[in-house]
């Protein structure tokens, strides 16, 4: 009998992590059905291969797919999809750690009706004692907050580090995508399917650790956001888009947001978006080609994070989830 779930993974030189992330989703990830674990390595020039390998030569479920030259990462979702033998695929970003029941907690979600991707709630464990890492944990609150308020409303239209999707509804994506999480669930939602959110469905993460690199990350992504709009004629869930087209909830989610954090540092935040979101459309009308995009070694640091105890953070919006308690999601 086929496994009913298939975990796709993209790898471009995850050595220092997927090693754990393969353990976390064999052992501490319990499944109520069966699963397959497909890795897709694409350009590696560190141990990654070698690693997915040895795990592969262990056991049946990991299945390891190699690309010898480096296509992005729509190449290699794009050849989860295609392989993927499960009724329900599960995308986990490489550099990431679930937390216990993760899954179970998304795919319990996804037998609701009409509902096509459930993702779940990364958490940034980046310190805060220096700026760039507030910024992270800025910027995953404020999805934080967007995601459960647009949860409740039905209006939810993207994915996250991790989410699962039932197959069929996406069987491709076009190659030059750059934020294929975007594209994917506005598809899903174009084609009358509900995205939730299971703020429970932790994956632990860690964000960029220098200006260089949040900058460069948060460039890429809004060009990626421009590419979306211009593909599919949809705009993805963000604050800039939502300002014009759903003025009323976007003012409710800015003073949500307000209500945790100071005035100075919500507009400092949000002036640091406009400027990055400028440059960003500039790259757009250029046609810079973000599809093959710079690996930020400052996130890769999660093994050595967690080891070294810097986990201060795994707090999410505690004040936020007392008011909200009961609500369903």
């Amino acid at each position: 009998m086929p496994p009913q779930i298939t975990v796709g993974i993209c790898a471009y030189n995850e050595g220092k992590n997927i090693g754990k992330l393969l353990d976390n989703i064999l052992n501490k990830q319990k499944f109520e059905e069966d699963f397959e674990v497909i890795v897709v390595c694409s350009g590696c020039t560190d141990d990654t291969v070698e690693i997915v390998g040895n795990f592969q030569n262990q056991t049946s479920k990991v299945r390891l797919f190699v690309e010898c030259e480096r296509k992005g990462k729509a190449s290699a979702i794009n050849r989860i999809f295609s392989e993927a033998k499960g009724k329900v695929i599960i995308f986990v970003s490489a550099d990431t750690l679930p937390n216990k029941d993760c899954f179970n907690n998304l795919l319990l979600k996804l037998k609701l009706p009409k509902v096509g991707i459930v993702c779940g709630n990364p958490s940034p464990i980046n310190s805060k004692k220096s700026l760039v890492g507030k910024l992270v944990h800025l910027l995953w609150g404020f999805h934080d907050i967007v995601f459960r308020e647009l949860n409740d409303a039905g209006l939810a239209r993207h994915a996250t580090e991790v989410f699962c999707i039932r197959k069929g509804i996406v069987e491709k994506i076009p190659e030059e995508t750059i934020n294929d999480d975007a594209y994917i669930a506005l598809m899903t939602k174009k084609k009358g399917w509900l995205i939730k959110y299971q703020p429970t469905s932790h994956v632990t993460m860690c964000g960029p650790q220098t200006f260089h690199e949040y900058f460069y990350q948060r460039r890429r992504i809004l060009v990626g956001h421009l590419q979306v709009k211009k593909i599919t004629g949809e705009s993805p869930q963000h604050l800039l888009y939502l300002l014009p087209q759903q003025p009323v909830q976007a003012m409710r989610l800015f003073f949500l947001f307000l209500r945790k954090n100071s005035l100075f540092t919500v507009l400092a935040f949000i002036s640091v978006e406009f400027m990055i979101y400028s440059l960003a459309g500039l790259d757009f009308v250029r046609k810079k080609s973000y599809t093959k995009w710079h690996f930020l070694n400052s996130t890769k640091e999660l093994t050595q994070q967690l080891t070294s105890g810097v986990q201060e953070n795994v707090e999410s919006t505690c004040s936020y989830q007392k008011e909200r308690k009961g609500k369903a999601y």
